[in-house]
């Protein structure tokens, strides 16, 4: 009391005012808090107790709800999973969009991709649905690793499979991925409105994407590598291909609005659902990204929208396709300048053990949006 006795009273008011504030922006700005942990994979400041659990020195983890905290501790070892995961899924959402005017920017801190998440267009609707997919990809593989202390192979499936294969190994569980991921990632999201249908759509999307992706993999028995008997499990699909599907996906988004049956005895849950905003659409199925805004241009900078523009972007003057400068610059044109570069060339491995390179410099020509 006696410090808050010092301050003159405008500013005591103006402190209470901001803190009582708070939480209501917090909760305002809720989705995808817990992306600011992406860097926890690489932290030095996590240390760990006789039980492996992580000892919360990390500062981002205080941007982690209750609930994703409490599941943090009760699956040790998950948080470098989890973390690894979305380090995973901006890489391939970079990847993605890498010829596009939205390429997928991020920033460090709290705010990784940025305002665009504060809209409902189609881009964050690929970001929740790939870092949504990063987590349960992540995660599943990480039980059949091994580690994580309260997970393993999904060993579910046993004994015969076909006439001349059965089911063995050590399959990801895929299972436990999808239910983590749906406890962790959706526990972020507050509300009752569009956006929060939207995302925890989008973050379904993700996950169902990789699980509909799993492939069987076996391995032959036999005889002098005879194939008469084989043992199967299922494997993860690369993130790489989920991105791709997830890619498609976003082309073919589908605008949503809020259902309306026109019936009062429907209940609370019935009546949160989307529907296409075009009747004449189907309904947006459990595999498709959904958004309900229109997406800026992204062609210039705004603070305002948080987009950078894509003056200074290296284009392709040839190409008639999306990375091509007459689309990608926006019509504003493009320069071009030369560039020389050095690398290594006609390599040589010697026995035994070292490999001798020569320095080959060229010229390299370069074409940037103005």
């Amino acid at each position: 009391m006696g410090h808050w006795a010092l301050l003159p009273c405008w500013v005591s008011a103006a402190l209470l005012l901001a803190l009582a504030a708070l939480p209501a922006a917090l909760a305002a700005n809720s989705s995808g808090r817990w992306w600011g942990i992406v860097n926890v994979a690489s932290s030095t400041n996590l240390l760990t107790d006789s039980k492996s659990l992580q000892l919360v020195l990390e500062p981002s983890l205080q941007l982690l709800s209750r609930k994703q905290r409490r599941l943090i501790r009760q699956n040790p070892g998950i948080l470098h999973s989890v973390s690894g995961g979305l380090q995973s899924a901006v890489r391939e959402c970079k990847w993605q969009f890498r010829n596009r005017r939205w390429n997928c920017p991020t920033a460090s801190g709290p705010h990784l991709f940025g305002k665009i998440v504060n809209r409902g267009c189609r881009e964050t609707a690929f970001i929740f649905a790939i870092t949504s997919a990063g987590v349960t990809h992540s995660v599943a593989r990480s039980c059949s690793e091994g580690s994580i202390e309260s997970c393993t192979c999904d060993y579910r499936r046993r004994g015969p499979g076909g006439p001349d294969w059965h089911w063995g190994g050590c399959s990801d569980n895929i299972d436990f991925g999808r239910l983590f991921g749906r406890e962790f990632v959706d526990s972020g999201e507050k509300g009752r409105d569009l956006r929060f249908l939207m995302n925890l759509h989008n973050n379904e999307a993700g996950r169902t994407t990789v699980f509909s992706e799993m492939r069987q993999e076996c391995k032959c028995h036999g005889m002098s590598g005879s194939c008469t008997v084989r043992t199967c499990w299922m494997r993860l699909p690369t993130l790489r291909a989920v991105g791709d599907v997830l890619r498609d996906r976003f082309d073919g988004a589908s605008r949503v609005l809020y259902g309306n049956r026109g019936n009062n005895r429907a209940s609370r849950a019935e009546l949160l659902r989307l529907e296409p905003e075009d009747p004449a659409h189907k309904p947006p199925s459990p595999h498709d990204l959904v958004y309900f805004e229109k997406s800026p241009n992204f062609c210039t900078y705004s603070g305002r929208l948080g987009t950078a523009g894509t003056a200074g972007r290296a284009c392709n003057s040839s190409s008639p396709a999306l990375d091509g400068c007459e689309l990608l610059c926006c019509g504003r044109g493009h320069r071009t300048r030369t560039q020389r570069v050095t690398e290594r060339c006609n390599c040589t491995f010697h026995w035994c053990c070292h490999v001798s390179c020569r320095n080959c410099t060229h010229t390299r020509i370069l074409h940037e949006c103005l």
